[in-house]
């Protein structure tokens, strides 16, 4: 692991037991905890993210809501559903989302828990822990915060049935001197340490059901921002990397064409931004995107991942050249044309004068999450895990 000024690491341990250290874990950030997230002056802002998407009950659209600690009696549950120590867990490092704001109705005010995360601040067993339900729980009530309907999260469709937890931290890539994980290299890597400790998917439903975990990690060109921001061009790439996935009908994900394979698509649920999508391949091989026939990234770590699992490592790294397949594929469709074709003056137009400078491109956000897709009230999915520590920079 080459820790140098270009690159990020948060590993939880004694020193992260008070809300100041863990604001102190990005470079002039603040912690910022809500669901549904909407205001760019808090959710955008540098600094350690705990997040959660879905629909709130009670609640109209477009509210931004609380998260409070987390009941002893239901942090115990958590613990065993995670696998994860809780020996050095307090109030003020927990969190699950709550009701009481307005925009929600009287009857919901008092409605809490579900999705959660919590921190173990302990030099050992240290962890971030990350619950992720929808359906009837214990009490055979619905957890209040739920899947997005099938309007989805922007009213179109986007991210419908689904429901996420995240831990995100956001760089101020504005610095002087920002992280650039090319920039010594030539190669960037994004590292973690997850874990599953259980997943709740029945393996036959009339409908499907999927729970996932994921690694990820956005990178924007800084010299698209300046110069292309005002035409609303992206001026970011993000990279997401499916670390565990379970889904009802799927036994042997090796037959499963589509998801073995890394995709580029642009999500509406962040303005349309390019996001290189796949799974981890393991050790010594690359992913390769079957349109161009080039590889997008590499694992020199475990692979994705289809049952509980402790303590492995993912470990991906992207070439610059890997990231330029990107960038010529995202120009390409841009601009309607045959990849071969692609000129440098096109690339400019889309990514600014520094596309193919690894000082130019930055890290925006480092993140782990996690996902339950379920369109069905009456059944219970989740997914409960962590990670032990998260590391963007160069190889």
């Amino acid at each position: 692991m080459n820790l140098n000024a270009e690159s990020f690491r948060f590993k939880p341990s004694a020193a992260h037991a008070e809300l100041a250290a863990l604001e102190a874990v990005v470079d002039q950030g603040s912690l910022f905890a809500a669901w549904n997230p909407n205001d760019p002056n808090t959710a955008l802002k540098p600094g350690m993210k705990v997040m959660f998407f879905g629909t709130a009950e009670g609640c109209t659209a477009n509210t931004q809501g609380p998260l409070q600690a987390i009941p002893n009696t239901r942090l115990a549950e958590l613990a065993e559903l995670t696998g994860l120590a809780v020996n050095a867990v307090s109030d003020r490092l927990t969190w699950t989302p709550s009701g009481d704001v307005d925009g929600c109705e009287s009857s919901t005010r008092s409605r809490a828990g579900g999705s959660s995360v919590f921190v173990n601040a302990d030099n050992q067993k240290g962890a971030v822990a990350l619950v992720t339900t929808s359906g009837p729980q214990a009490d055979g009530r619905a957890p209040f915060l739920g899947p997005f309907n099938a309007q989805g999260q922007n009213g179109q469709g986007a991210n419908a049935y689904i429901s996420g937890s995240f831990v995100n931290f956001r760089q101020p890539w504005w610095k002087a001197d920002p992280l650039q994980p090319w920039l010594t290299s030539g190669t960037a890597r994004i590292q973690s340490v997850q874990s599953v400790g259980g997943v709740r998917v029945p393996s036959a439903s009339s409908v499907v059901v999927q729970a996932k975990q994921q690694m990820m990690a956005t990178f924007l060109n800084t010299s698209c921002a300046r110069e292309l921001s005002a035409q609303g061009k992206p001026c970011q790439i993000q990279y997401l990397f499916n670390t565990s996935i379970q889904r009802s009908g799927v036994s042997d994900w090796s037959l499963v064409d589509w998801f073995n394979k890394p995709g580029i698509w642009f999500d509406p649920a962040q303005g349309n931004i390019p996001v290189v999508d796949g799974p981890v391949p393991s050790a010594g091989r690359a992913a390769i995107e079957p349109t161009m026939g080039v590889a997008l990234y590499s694992s020199q770590g475990s692979s994705t991942q289809y049952r509980a699992f402790a303590g492995r490592t993912f470990d991906v790294t992207i070439t610059f050249e890997q990231l330029k397949h990107v960038l010529r594929y995202t120009t390409a469709k841009a601009t309607s044309s045959a990849l071969e074709t692609l000129s440098d003056a096109q690339l400019r137009s889309e990514w600014g004068t520094g596309w193919d400078q690894p000082s130019a491109w930055v890290l925006l956000s480092a993140d782990i999450g996690q996902e339950v897709y379920n369109p069905a009230a009456g059944l219970r999915v989740e997914i409960a895990g962590g990670f032990s520590s998260m590391f963007v920079g160069p190889q």
